[in-house]
């Protein structure tokens, strides 16, 4: 559900905008991580609420700011919820009890989908901008298929074809014919997390959108798997030059070492010099796989980003686009990082909002905001005792 581009061109345009300064958020920052460290963490929930209000009141659409009402008080309740239901865990683990540990681990796979979803139905009850706050409620039958059956599916079917690849490998006694199975099975495994990862990103925001709301105006979207599951595809097919070179590096230094060892048998001055060399290989080694990763994972983000958000709409004729690009987002991520390392991540406020800004300023709303017809729901954060132990969830991420 793309916008015609010749419609789009007549429909004004409005930017999201970034306001905010590293240095305004670094002093809040700086004192959410004192204050964490002298309550030994009990403070976390408050600081966690602080730095989402700066972020959400910095945040501007056509003049108009986001608000977020949330406190660290109900935050720290859903968490200290959490705690007496982990302590419970640990002590039956303490004591050998298996059918209570087997019963809660089976409570928290069937409820935490719905724990997520009212999570983040308080997360959006607490956002507002021009007065008008958000919405969201999901089926808990559909949150636990999207979010647990199937995926675990998935990596079940993976998992199943991958243990015939290597059965059948082992079986043969042939060395050729074990690593040309093996070998085939992993492609297929990880073939099968790509999929899963498509899927699930596409079952994700279709959930999420198609149950979102701006007080009584409904987002709606669709997502396609192929789409999704070829974009994830794509990105792990950018990994696997960067593990070759590894491997092209690694591999005959392990076999040389090897042999090295046993030629200077136990004496361990010869082997420490031997191992000069192989550190350096396992460095290089090592930061290639790091670059690998960080592509990989930029290419996904920047093209499931640009993707979901041009299928995003919102009633009266309002539409999203998303214009981030993979050289710029790779720079910025770089060079964050690099400033990050080298400040000890004191300038870690300033690489946050730098980004954010980024991501902000390529966002962008189509359509005529005067036109749509603001009304405020009625709706309101449950405080039953499930509800309030979903709070300390608030924070899962939902949109990119």
């Amino acid at each position: 559900m793309t916008f015609d581009t010749q419609d789009s061109a007549t429909t004004p345009v409005r930017h999201f905008l970034f306001q905010g300064s590293g240095r305004g958020y670094f002093l809040i920052w700086l004192i959410n991580i004192l204050l964490t460290m002298i309550t030994l963490g009990l403070y976390l929930p408050w600081a966690l609420v602080r730095a989402r209000r700066y972020f959400y009141a910095n945040t501007e659409l056509d003049g108009a700011r986001f608000s977020y009402h949330a406190t660290g008080r109900s935050v720290f309740v859903g968490w200290l919820c959490m705690l007496v239901l982990y302590a419970v865990f640990i002590i039956n683990m303490v004591h050998g009890n298996i059918v209570l540990q087997l019963c809660m681990m089976a409570l928290f796979l069937i409820f935490f989908p719905w724990l997520i979803t009212q999570g983040l139905r308080y997360q959006f009850l607490m956002t507002e901008i021009n007065g008008v706050r958000f919405s969201f409620y999901a089926s808990p039958l559909r949150a636990w298929w999207v979010m647990m059956g199937c995926p675990l599916l998935i990596v079940a079917a993976a998992i199943i074809v991958f243990s015939f690849f290597t059965t059948s490998a082992l079986s043969s006694g042939s060395y050729t014919a074990i690593f040309t199975m093996i070998g085939a099975g992993t492609l297929v495994l990880l073939l099968g997390v790509a999929i899963m990862q498509g899927v699930y990103t596409a079952q994700w925001f279709g959930m999420l959108v198609n149950n979102l709301q701006y007080g009584k105006l409904k987002f709606s979207g669709e997502f396609a798997v192929k789409k999704c599951v070829t974009i994830i595809v794509l990105s792990m097919l950018l990994f696997v030059p960067f593990i070759a070179i590894a491997l092209y590096v690694t591999i005959p230094a392990f076999f040389m070492l090897s042999q090295y060892a046993y030629a200077v048998g136990d004496n361990p001055e010869q082997l420490a010099m031997l191992m000069g060399p192989f550190y350096g290989k396992l460095i290089f080694s090592y930061l290639v796989y790091i670059v690998g990763a960080i592509i990989c994972y930029i290419f996904a983000f920047v093209k499931l980003r640009n993707y979901l958000y041009s299928q995003l709409a919102l009633e009266g004729n309002i539409r999203f686009s998303s214009t981030v690009t993979l050289g710029r987002v790779f720079w910025i991520s770089v060079t964050n990082l690099l400033v990050c390392s080298v400040t000890l991540f004191l300038a870690w406020p300033w690489a946050k909002v730098r980004f954010t800004r980024y991501l902000l300023e390529n966002t962008h709303l189509h359509g005529d905001l005067s036109s749509l017809p603001l009304e405020n729901h009625d709706q309101h954060p449950a405080k039953d005792p499930a509800s309030l132990l979903a709070r300390g969830l608030s924070f899962y991420p939902a949109l990119f």
